[in-house]
């Protein structure tokens, strides 16, 4: 028993009172009385078939790969291939591309045809020399040694004007004529503009004056070619 005071306000005083506490549910006072669930015991026997249960292999050939999957490896393995093959022509066709561009001369000194340039320049010549089939310079160089010097001129004439417009020792333009182009080059290079001045007399003499050109006449202009195309190369620049 305890004693808890009460203040008596018509008394005006305290008074003791006696309180007895409960004790009869203090024991489970804290529990939620709730039963704890019983524990499932595992099956010793599933537990053994479930781990020990071999991978089923029913795949082709045993594999566990099905026919779908082989056939979108086979697809996958051929596309792989057809893009390599791709890059792998783009870049053969890229590098015969800069390959020929850099080996590409415009005036035909390297035995190949006439590239797109070149075919720009060839159209300002004059209308007998515009030949856009063959090197002019390889074709030159055959006619000779076949003893054709009258064909040839008419090609060497139209290779050494490409040659000298190409290092800026002249100006091709339709309507000018070889004399006009010796003065351009003389203004440039005197030697250049002295051999082309030979080669044009030559031309001049065989193709409008009907005169065959004797071998060693030709043989003395295509040995001042050689000199001439180191001459321009040096001044212009361009190999």
């Amino acid at each position: 028993m305890s004693t808890v005071p009460w203040y008596d306000a018509e008394q005006h005083k305290l008074i003791p009172i006696d309180v007895s506490p409960r004790k009869d549910d203090s024991t489970n006072r804290e529990s939620r009385w709730l039963p704890k669930p019983k524990s499932i015991a595992k099956s010793a026997t599933n537990s053994a078939t479930t781990t020990n249960t071999p991978p089923s292999n029913s795949g082709l050939f045993g594999s566990g790969y099905s026919v779908a999957n082989l056939f979108g490896w086979v697809i996958l393995a051929t596309v792989v291939i057809v893009i390599v093959g791709v890059i792998v022509y783009a870049v053969g066709r890229a590098e015969m591309k800069l390959s020929g561009d850099v080996s590409h001369d415009s005036s035909g000194a390297n035995g190949r045809l006439p590239d797109q340039q070149t075919l720009e320049r060839i159209k300002h010549l004059p209308p007998e020399l515009r030949r856009t089939d063959v090197n002019l310079r390889t074709e030159c160089e055959r006619l000779m040694l076949d003893g054709k010097y009258d064909q040839a001129i008419i090609l060497l004439l139209g290779h050494q004007l490409l040659l000298l417009d190409k290092q800026g020792l002249l100006r091709l333009a339709r309507g000018k004529t070889n004399g006009t182009y010796v003065r351009e080059t003389r203004s440039n290079d005197a030697d250049c503009a002295m051999w082309l001045r030979q080669t044009a007399d030559a031309f001049e003499h065989s193709y409008f004056g009907r005169h065959s050109l004797s071998r060693e006449v030709f043989v003395q202009l295509w040995q001042q070619n050689q000199s001439m195309e180191q001459s321009a190369i040096e001044h212009g620049g361009h190999p």
